[in-house]
């Protein structure tokens, strides 16, 4: 054999040699590698869904429903996200509150939602409401605005508030911390009384 097929045949077993030591060793690096990916994978489990529908029902009567441009929701933690946010609350098959947010969080083991950023309540009656952020916590339960916390009310009363606790029906509002009150006649908001 000559000198030439002698160098390629070393060459060659040398690269067969190294494939084969590569392709062991990487075996030995990540042998659980899959396991644990599988088993992280089983464990937590995401869902994204668009136009997305939540609703509280009680023997046939509807408390409150969200509507979500998008969301998805963590079963790890089980909470969903909703994004581009709209609801109702109703009394007696009647829409008595609305409402909209860009982001907000529904938790499906306290039935707790959070609304956070531009989120806008308006009642029945005109009232309307802007806060940072708003918690409510099923129907019976009232609604808690927090963080540079507005009420406008028929053109004739202007609070601002840190936070506010308000009832779903709009029976009773209590502020909570400093606030301010402007009064005005009635639908002129740069007329003050």
């Amino acid at each position: 054999m000559s000198k030439r097929k002698i160098a390629y045949i070393v060459i060659l077993l040398a690269v067969v040699i190294g494939c084969s030591w590569a392709f062991i060793s990487a075996g030995i690096i990540t042998k659980n590698f899959k396991k644990e990916a599988l088993k992280n994978a089983g464990e937590k489990q995401e869902v994204n869904v668009k136009n997305l529908i939540i609703t509280e029902t009680k023997e046939d009567k509807k408390y409150w429903e969200l509507y979500a441009e998008k969301g998805y929701y963590d079963n790890q933690n089980k909470v969903v996200i909703l994004y581009n946010v709209i609801g109702n609350f109703y009394d007696k098959d009647e829409v008595v509150l609305s409402m909209e947010s860009s982001m907000g969080t529904y938790s499906e083991e306290k039935k707790k939602v959070v609304l956070y950023d531009n989120s806008y309540f308006i009642y029945k009656d005109g009232t309307d409401v802007r806060a940072d952020r708003f918690v409510w916590q099923g129907s019976d339960k009232d609604i808690t605005a927090q963080g540079n916390v507005v009420i406008r009310k028929n053109g004739e009363l202007r609070t601002f508030s840190n936070e506010a606790v308000l009832s779903e029906k709009m029976t009773n509002i209590k502020i909570i911390g400093r606030s301010r009150t402007e009064l005005y006649k009635k639908g002129n908001f740069d007329g003050k009384i």
